[in-house]
């Protein structure tokens, strides 16, 4: 069974469970890096939101044994989770007065999404793209977000530059970035296991893991005003950074590393192997240098 064929078992099935007063849609989704996902979307007449459902890891159970009526029952318990604690009211985002509070940006990038882009504004950077969007933790929706677009912009009578401006203000403060020593990163996803990845014999060299607060579209840190500066004057250096995803970069210090080609082969063998494909970055190695504290491609 194909997954387009799961997808009309799965939505007949998910409509049985639930029953009248549900519109249960199939749809595709567009992600980063012009990834599409199927999913189903959940309406309910009286709510104006309606929770989507990504059916991969459902798909995939259902290739290792899960029966449908199973599948579908653990989706309307997920979707069923993700309900808001109480009404969601989204006419707010006509004003623009209270959206500029939760502005923010992310990085993706320019070659992967040129479709995207056609409908965003977007601030070129280097091979990059810096994108808006409408950050928020309202109802019990954690780490919500909305992305902007042309048709949200000319509502609000705003320019591309004006989003910048609000953007790179506020972004710092409401999404602040973070800096982890890679040991430390790796000691808590691996508690006690950060000397069997790096034995005490074979000391690994300063590196170090930059993000957002919410390490969901962290990649961005980089712009923010400083942190880059602070991290060359701690290590003395010039900086080498590594757009390990869309949510982090790996920052070390270049008098640590001189191979430059082996760093970019890294890079584009952990995008092909390691990381689902909406989460790439990019395939380039980037430069930092301290004494006119830009960036650009090694």
């Amino acid at each position: 069974m194909t997954i387009k064929e799961f997808s009309g078992n799965m939505k007949k099935a998910v409509e049985n469970i639930l029953g009248e007063g549900y519109q249960i849609e199939e749809a595709i989704i567009d992600k980063n890096n012009g990834v599409q996902l199927d999913a189903l979307v959940i309406r309910m007449p009286d709510m104006n939101i309606a929770p989507t459902i990504y059916l991969r890891s459902y798909y995939e159970n259902y290739e290792d044994g899960e029966g449908i009526q199973d599948g579908a029952r653990r989706l309307v318990e997920d979707y069923r989770k993700s309900l808001p604690e109480e009404g969601f009211d989204v006419s707010f985002y006509e004003d623009y007065e209270i959206v500029r509070k939760g502005l923010s940006y992310k990085l993706i990038s320019m070659e992967r999404n040129t479709e995207l882009l056609n409908d965003i504004p977007y601030v070129p950077f280097l091979d990059l793209a810096i994108v808006f969007y409408y950050a928020f933790e309202r109802c019990g929706i954690p780490d919500g977000s909305i992305l902007i677009k042309n048709k949200h912009m000319d509502m609000w009578g705003v320019t591309c530059e004006q989003l910048m401006k609000d953007a790179r203000e506020n972004a710092p403060k409401s999404l602040p970035g973070v800096c982890r020593d890679m040991c430390s990163v790796l000691e808590r996803i691996c508690p006690g296991k950060s000397e069997e990845i790096f034995p005490e014999d074979e000391p690994m060299m300063p590196m170090y893991v930059l993000s957002n607060s919410r390490m969901i579209n962290g990649a961005a840190a980089m712009l923010y005003p400083d942190i880059l500066r602070k991290l060359s004057d701690k290590l003395k250096s010039d900086l080498y950074i590594i757009p390990s995803s869309v949510h982090e970069v790996i920052v070390f210090a270049r008098n640590m590393a001189n191979d430059e080609k082996s760093l970019k082969e890294m890079i584009r063998t952990v995008n092909r192997t390691q990381l689902e494909p909406q989460d790439v970055l990019s395939d380039s190695l980037y430069f930092y240098n301290r004494n006119d504290e830009k960036i650009s491609i090694a």
